[in-house]
């Protein structure tokens, strides 16, 4: 399985592009390619589901450890350009929250951005909006 990785130093983590369906067949080759960015440094990872038109029980199993490691390490595990099937399949699920889905990689962008600066805020005293 293809799978695109590339670091987001700014948001103190990755952006991963998978190739292909996340299933029984490719779900432990899907794994073995999170796990390096998995360290003590990676808080959150940008997963663009551009690519995948499918996702098993397998391949979900993966994405809700990937988030447990994630949100353990103070941060939080986000998807965009999900096609319909994939976000039905969230949806059916319940599995994430909508503040984690996006339509692009821009959507997402204005997002962190948000968070960034709602933080700073925060830290000057000034509450968010």
């Amino acid at each position: 399985m293809r799978v695109d990785v590339q670091p987001d130093p700014a948001k103190r983590g990755y952006r991963v592009l998978p190739f292909g369906p996340i299933d029984s067949d490719t779900y432990v080759e899907f794994q073995d390619k999170l796990k390096p960015l998995l360290s003590a440094q990676t808080q959150n990872l940008l997963i663009d589901l551009s690519r995948v038109d499918y996702i098993s029980s397998a391949g979900l199993g993966v994405l809700f450890t990937t988030k447990k490691f994630l949100i353990g390490n103070g941060g939080e595990l986000y998807f965009c350009n999900l096609k319909p099937q994939i976000a039905k399949l969230f949806e059916v699920v319940k599995a994430l929250p909508k503040e984690t889905l996006f339509q692009s990689n821009e959507e997402a962008d204005q997002y962190f951005y948000k968070i960034m600066n709602d933080e700073i805020n925060r830290q000057k005293g000034i509450e968010p909006a």
